[in-house]
């Protein structure tokens, strides 16, 4: 290992950071490279003699933390988000991503530097932005089936189940045709099930995809919904608004849609609960939708990732949507205190771009 001239003591693990399948480099407070081990020089394409006496190892900015910001705040004393990532130009041009933990190097109390490691992610992250397109268009053509769906019911089945029961009605009460009682109770029994079929075909249609959505839009949705855990369930729920309401994309709001949908359904199935409040809040750069119960609860895995592998899917599922839409998902419950269920989404940018999630890791990596 090449080392620049620096009272660095010599260290133990020597041969483990030269062996490491991550790649390890020290920088002093002037940002120049002090040690840096076989693995970096495998992943960026440089010697260690070019990342030590060039400083060759250069770093495109990036959103959010990066390796510049986490030394401020590192030096600030103040916490930060890790691991975290950052894009790093290759020897031969190509822009890759890597996941790095950066930390303080002490030398007798005092702070000489940084320490870094660094994993290339670049593949994982081309792997998820793939597997989150294919979800995205999943979904899509499953919104798509439904709305064609819900349609044909609302303008085809509907109108000619309501055309039946006016000719049932017709034939009742037409003079010249002079039914028995039996028959009169048949008929009777026949409209009986029609418009009860008529009633079942709409509320499919409106849970396929309720026109309320389309025609109105996302408040007037939630709305909705709540109206009918009050009359068809007992439960009690209002919709509660905060901040100026802005226009979300029509996909987002099918999405939070859909959200609020598969929380309200899990209340009505398995909290017992009683009482239900539907907020959403409208910021300048964010919108939260949050769905509360003051049900029985339950006990929830300290990751959220963990919830489809405990049986909780439809809280999965939820998660996922929320991710589709760049949005944050966070559920907080306990048994016996109730649940919130709660979806963060920007106003602005990363809402369902999906072609551009799909290529977007090439463009940024040529960029």
């Amino acid at each position: 290992m090449k080392k620049k001239k620096s009272n660095l003591p010599d260290q133990d693990y020597r041969y483990l950071f030269e062996n490491a399948s991550d790649a390890v480099w020290v920088e002093d407070l002037d940002g120049e490279v002090i040690y840096a081990n076989r693995a970096a020089e495998r992943l960026t394409g440089f010697s260690v003699g070019q990342l030590i006496d060039d400083g060759v190892l250069r770093f495109q900015p990036d959103d959010g933390d990066t390796v510049a910001g986490i030394k401020q705040r590192l030096l600030a004393g103040e916490d930060c988000q890790q691991p975290y990532e950052q894009r790093i130009i290759r020897r031969d041009g190509s822009a890759a991503i890597w996941r790095v933990a950066t930390s303080l190097l002490n030398i007798c109390g005092e702070v000489k530097g940084f320490q870094h490691i660094a994993r290339d992610v670049t593949t994982e992250r081309q792997t998820q932005d793939n597997m989150r397109f294919y979800v995205q268009e999943v979904i899509r053509a499953q919104e798509d089936e439904r709305k064609r769906v819900a349609r044909e019911l609302h303008d085809e089945v509907s109108p000619s189940l309501l055309l039946l029961i006016q000719r049932i009605d017709a034939i009742v009460s037409s003079s010249r045709l002079k039914l028995t009682d039996v028959m009169k109770e048949k008929m009777e029994d026949l409209r009986v099930q029609t418009v009860e079929a008529l009633e079942s075909t709409r509320r499919i249609a409106q849970d396929l995809r309720p026109r309320i959505l389309d025609d109105l839009g996302l408040i007037p949705a939630l709305e909705w919904m709540a109206d009918n855990l009050i009359k068809k369930h007992g439960i009690e729920a209002k919709v509660v608004i905060g901040g100026t309401e802005c226009q979300l994309p029509s996909e987002v709001q099918l999405l939070l849609f859909r959200i609020a949908q598969e929380a309200l359904n899990n209340i009505r199935k398995h909290s017992e609960a009683s009482n239900v409040e539907i907020t959403v809040t409208y910021g300048e750069q964010k919108t939260v939708v949050a769905i509360s119960d003051n049900g029985r609860g339950f006990s929830i895995p300290e990751r959220v990732g963990d919830l489809a592998a405990i049986g909780k899917l439809g809280l999965a599922g939820m998660r996922e949507r929320a991710q589709l839409i760049g949005g944050y998902f966070c559920v907080h419950s306990q048994p016996g205190h109730g649940t919130v269920v709660s979806v963060e989404v920007p106003n602005q940018g990363n809402m369902c771009d999906l072609h551009a999630r799909k290529n977007g890791l090439e463009a940024r990596l040529k960029a």
